[in-house]
């Protein structure tokens, strides 16, 4: 209605303006003054309404624009007060300007103006002078809540060339975390076990004794798993599965896996220890991710002597266990297996290349020489890779040149090695598993079909793909694995002095003149290579020393230091690029061991190509794992590793952190066998 009566009086004005407009044309026209009075003075009135009336809008109008731009000022007042998101702005100098409501309660209440950003959000993480850099996001906490804390820039000027300060929106997912943590909890877990010297243990025991052994190591392995509430099922006389919660397979973490030492403590009648391995796998998609993972945990555990548990948990590998030492394997028959099967490799290979780990020593060399008879034994076309590097590869090619001409033409370096590589050649790799080992990367690259014969522990990174995996943590030596190996090759194989001479050698080096890890099986193999032709004055002339490695070496004695009760550790310091360095730290480290109330020694040589650490145990603290920690590997009692980008003294300070960690754990393991768990 009101629409209509405003279009009627427009209408009007219109009409009376134009009847107007014609009384003053025709008053003109026709002369007469009166009418064109008459016509002007409507003219004026109809003006004077259609002023007043468009005076009227413009305030109506401005009015209803003050009316709509209050609303809305108060409208986002109100949103900005209300938003379920705390909102605050800083200066350029990291000074709060101002928050809101929702702010100044998350952060305590304490957030008045004028307040620097360390007295508004917990430090260090939310340095001003950082985060004002760029735009971010991240997560912080703030007493017990949650927050998605995101940083913008303000731009004060119209170009955008001065960012002064920023905004911090923060949103609290408090209860978006604690439903993820309480889902991350109650992830599942699944884990494989293995009694992994079954067979060892049980051997000579009567029926009854074995029973009641099988009994309680399954007895230990169902307590732990009732103990992190899981669900525990044996399926075979040696192996087992465990299924537990994420949060359980933490508390077994922080418990480093007890279950093991629980296992190994059962006495019942035996005369070994029980021992179990595990491989246990977390945040994998799937019961059947889950399930290869574990076996993969479990089968790197085996791998790597057994007596341990290997997690895969996070996107990492961590150990846990391998106190005890391995125990060597009577039984040969995969000695033998592993033979027929490189046996009929070779065969269908086209050459054959050997090749050891880079600086090789006599048990590398003596493993490829073993090898390298095999092969030579077909009249393959077979070459050794060599590193060049090292006093013992020095010294056994000059042995060769000297006494068998054969393998002075056989050993060969990277570039002649490419030269002779086909698609159908066969690598075996001895002495090492991991690649960075290798001693040519090229050739390791070039050939796809790989074996791998080592007596390490089992590292994750180890080369991948390889046809045959024959790892032995329990030998002495790869070059008593290859000794064995070549028995069941051919037991009618005659060797020259050269080839038993360097794998007699190759056994020396490793069991340190036969005081360490050796077995029944280590003095066999070594009988059968002095049968075999194997010299000692020839061996014995290999192991010398000259002068100034003599005089360095009991100068790194003489200078050792005792940091920490049973720790010695010496330090080389600007030692040579030469070939033999690592071969005094290693004797160094050797000869600081026979010291009284010596548990452990570490040797570091600091030169310009980086640190190289040589580290020895009598077996109370497992030196492997301590080098793996820092990239190296080895065994429970030797072990080493080469690091760049940290000093000798910076080293110490973590050696000795990690030593002390193990011999106090083991005190305290020693304190609860005494007292009872």
């Amino acid at each position: 209605m009101e629409k209509v009566s405003k279009r009627f009086w427009d209408n009007l004005r219109m009409v009376i303006g134009i009847l107007g407009s014609v009384a003053v044309l025709f008053g003109i026209f026709k002369g007469d003054l009166v009418f064109a009075f008459v016509g002007f003075i409507v003219l004026l009135i109809v003006y004077y309404f259609s002023q007043r009336n468009s005076r009227i809008k413009e305030a109506w109008l401005n009015h209803y624009l003050d009316t709509v731009v209050r609303n809305i000022e108060r409208a986002n007042n109100y949103a900005v007060q209300r938003i379920p998101v705390g909102i605050a702005v800083f200066d350029k100098e990291g000074h709060l300007q101002w928050k809101n409501e929702l702010f100044a309660t998350w952060v305590g209440g304490k957030a008045d103006e004028g307040d620097s950003m360390s007295q508004v959000l917990p430090p260090p993480e939310n340095n001003f002078a950082t985060i004002s850099l760029k735009d971010s996001e991240k997560q912080i906490k703030i007493a017990d809540r949650s927050f998605n804390m995101l940083v913008r820039r303000i731009q004060t000027s119209a170009d955008g060339e001065h960012d002064t300060g920023i905004v911090i929106y923060l949103i609290d997912i408090t209860d978006r975390e604690r439903q993820r943590k309480r889902y991350e909890a109650e992830k599942v877990c699944f884990a494989y076990l293995q009694f992994d010297n079954f067979n060892d243990v049980m051997k000579g025991l009567n029926e009854s004794i074995r029973a009641n052994l099988a009994v309680e190591v399954t007895k230990a392995i169902g307590q732990w798993a009732e103990e992190m509430q899981g669900v525990f099922l044996r399926y075979a006389d040696d192996l087992y599965m465990v299924s537990i919660s994420r949060k359980a397979l933490e508390e077994t973490i922080a418990r480093k896996f007890d279950v093991l030492d629980r296992v190994r403590e059962i006495k019942v009648g035996n005369k070994i220890p029980p021992t179990i391995s595990m491989g246990v796998a977390s945040d994998e998609r799937g019961l059947l991710g889950l399930s290869q993972k574990a076996q993969s945990g479990l089968d790197l555990a085996l791998g790597r002597g057994g007596d341990q548990a290997v997690v895969s948990i996070g996107g990492e590998m961590l150990f846990f266990g391998a106190k005890s030492s391995v125990q060597a394997k009577s039984t040969r028959v995969r000695a033998r297996v592993v033979s027929q099967a490189i046996h009929e490799l070779m065969i269908n290979a086209d050459k054959v290349f050997v090749m050891g780990h880079v600086n090789e020593d006599y048990d590398a060399i003596g493993a490829s020489l073993g090898v390298a008879k095999m092969a030579m034994s077909f009249h393959k076309e077979t070459y050794i890779v060599t590193s060049g590097q090292g006093t013992s590869l020095e010294r056994m090619e000059d042995l060769a040149t000297e006494t068998d001409q054969a393998y002075a033409a056989v050993l060969v370096n990277e570039d002649q090695a490419m030269e002779h590589i086909t698609t159908n050649s066969l690598l075996i790799l001895v002495d090492h598993h991991r690649p960075m080992l290798s001693a040519s990367q090229k050739v390791l690259k070039a050939i796809e079909r790989r074996v791998i014969i080592d007596h390490h522990r089992r590292s994750e990174d180890a080369i991948k793909n390889a046809i045959l995996f024959y790892m032995e943590p329990a030998s002495s030596s790869t070059s008593e694995l290859v000794t064995e190996m070549l028995h069941y090759f051919d037991d009618t194989m005659e060797f020259t002095t050269l080839e038993a001479s360097a794998l007699y050698a190759g056994i020396l080096v490793d069991t340190k003149n036969f005081a360490v890890q050796t077995g029944e099986r280590t003095f066999e193999a070594a009988a059968f290579l002095r049968r075999s032709g194997a010299d000692p004055g020839v061996v014995s002339q290999l192991f010398k020393d000259d002068q100034a490695t003599v005089m360095e070496r009991a100068r790194l004695i003489s200078q050792a230091r005792i940091p920490y009760p049973g720790l010695a550790i010496s330090i080389y310091r600007n030692a040579p690029e030469g070939q033999n360095t690592s071969v005094i730290i290693a004797q160094t480290a050797d000869e600081l061991l026979t010291m009284d109330d010596i548990n452990v020694s570490v040797v570091m040589s600091e030169a310009p190509d980086g640190l190289g650490i040589s580290a020895r145990s009598d077996g109370n603290i497992n030196v492997q794992i301590m080098m793996e920690e820092l990239g190296g590997g080895g065994h429970q009692t030797v072990a080493g590793v080469k690091v760049k980008g940290i000093t000798a003294d910076e080293m110490e300070v973590k050696i000795i952190a990690m030593a002390k960690k193990q011999l106090e754990e083991r005190e305290a393991d020693e304190n609860n066998i005494t007292t009872g768990r």
